[in-house]
């Protein structure tokens, strides 16, 4: 299991963006990953995990038949603002609007 979701994280590194069947097991059960937050696009889940000497991050989404991996150029847990600003920039665009309506009364 371990070694599975291993090779699958070393494809993602290679082509940027894989698509794995559920028939895997659960990342979380490797010890490699931890449940996140990711863009909302119908998952069930994140998952993420970091490479070791690396800034790049493993982010892994769970949808109802299949599991999307892909490398973050920048992992949250080490960087999070080049995260922000390289990985996710349209989260930025809405913190604005996050805070009006958490500040308005």
């Amino acid at each position: 299991m371990f070694d599975s979701w291993n090779t699958l994280c070393a494809i993602a590194l290679a082509d940027g963006k894989i698509y794995v069947p559920k028939n895997m097991d659960n990342p979380m059960k490797t010890g490699l990953f931890k449940i996140s937050v990711g863009k909302i696009r119908g998952q069930i889940r994140d998952y993420r995990g970091s490479i070791d000497g690396s800034t790049l991050g493993i982010h892994i989404v769970e949808f109802l038949d299949h599991y999307e991996v892909h490398v973050d150029r920048f992992d949250p847990y080490k960087k999070p603002i080049e995260h922000l600003l390289v990985d996710s920039p349209d989260t930025l665009l809405k913190v604005p609007f996050f805070l009006k309506m958490i500040t308005k009364k």
